[in-house]
Formats: C-alpha cells, structure tokens, sequence
C-alpha cells in the first residue's frame, strides 16, 4: 500500500542568512530594481528575507529609515574624485554625473533627497567633497555652502523625472534617456511645439526644433555647467 510522504525536516532545509541592518538594505534594493520604489514596505521586504515584518524592526525602525539606508548604501557606490585645484571643475562635473546615473539605476530613490536633508555617512562624505571641490575654485564659503543646496535639489530633481517614468525607463545612465524620450512621447511635444501659434507664442514657436532636440545625457551636461559655472562666477564679495 503506498506510503504518505513524510513532510521535510526543518533541519534539512537550507539555513536562512542571519538578518541583519545590511541584509535588509540589500533586500530593500532587490525589491525597488524588480518593482519599483513605491513597491519598497516593510512587508514586501519581509517576503524578500522570508521573515515577518516584525522581525525588521530590530534593524530598521520604519520605512523611511529603510529608504535613506538604501538612499545612502546606492551613494557609498559612487567614487570621489580627489581634489585638485587645477582641475575642480572638470571633476565636479564627472562627480555629478556618476551620483545621477547611481541613483537612476535604482529609479525613485533620489526621491529621499527632496523635502528633507540627508544626514547619513555616504551622503555627507559625498557633500564634504563637493564642498571642498567648489572651495578649491576659488568659490567664496557663503556662496559654496548654498551651491551645495541647489546641487542636492538638482540632483533630487533629475533623479526623480526619472523615477516618475512609466514604465521604467531602463538603467543607470539609460535611465535618463528612457525618462525624457517618455516625458516627450506622453505629451507629443514635437506636434505640440509645431502647432504653436506664432503671434502668441512666438520664442517658443521660432525655437520648437531646439526645444525638443538633444539627447539627456547633454541636457544633464548643461544643467551641470550652469550650476558650477554660476557658482564660480562669484561677485565681488559674493
């Protein structure tokens, strides 16, 4: 007569790595890449570790502290460019562009950013540096300090056009393209900018060709140059 299957030992199952703060950041990430960050709960996490939300908590005390954790761990991965006087611009610029596309790989956590200031490990070592590259230029204290709040807003900003995309716009530094190429696609601007009436509208209508041309990687480029180039042209006494 056949036999009923005998149910699995537990202790033949393959342990569960133990939990920890970093286990549950990595968990976060994995979660945010598969569906986005509006998708990042503490239960969904939970699931991820194949644990109960209670059991999160002892690490992380709230889906906000989770957010900045993976906001700040996505942050750490970003290489800092040593400070050269001779060429702070040039490494400002390359800085800048390496902490949107790190952020654009995992679309939706530069949203941390905005409405509140972060005050973790890798964001204050990224903001040191940035200090100490616009000091290196020769940018007066008063001004540099305030260049570091539109810099943070910038990046905040880019970085959340393209979490805002649906669907996701792609990858890292293909992020950004996939976020401008859907703002366009959903609003039709190149048969909204041809259709202008140039008696009302006559900058916008003689300029619709500039106005939808370029790729994102050169728009990010340029709002890059405004920041530091503005920063660096101090006044007198500025």
């Amino acid at each position: 007569m056949p036999t009923t299957p005998r149910s699995r030992s537990t202790r033949s199952r393959p342990a569960k790595p133990p939990l920890s703060e970093t286990a549950v950041v990595d968990a976060g990430l994995r979660v945010l890449r598969r569906e986005g960050v509006d998708a990042v709960t503490m239960r969904k996490v939970a699931a991820e570790l194949d644990t109960g939300p209670a059991s999160l908590y002892v690490y992380v005390s709230q889906r906000d502290e989770l957010l900045r954790l993976m906001h700040d761990r996505v942050i750490a991965a970003v290489p800092l460019p040593a400070v050269e006087p001779a060429h702070w611009r040039d490494r400002l610029a390359e800085l800048l562009v390496d902490v949107v596309h790190a952020l654009n790989a995992h679309p939706g956590i530069g949203r941390v950013s905005l409405g509140d200031i972060p005050t973790a490990p890798a964001w204050l070592d990224l903001f040191d540096r940035i200090l100490g590259l616009l000091l290196a230029g020769g940018v007066p204290r008063q001004r540099a300090a305030w260049g570091c709040d539109l810099i943070a807003l910038h990046i905040g900003a880019v970085t959340y056009e393209v979490g805002a995309a649906d669907p996701a716009p792609g990858d890292g530094a293909d992020a950004l393209q996939g976020a401008l190429d859907a703002r366009h696609e959903r609003v039709s601007i190149e048969e909204r900018l041809a259709g202008l009436d140039p008696s009302r509208h006559p900058h916008l209508a003689a300029s619709a060709a500039e106005l939808a041309a370029g790729p994102a990687a050169a728009r990010l480029a340029l709002g890059i140059e405004v920041l530091i180039s503005g920063l660096a042209g101090a006044p007198e006494g500025g």
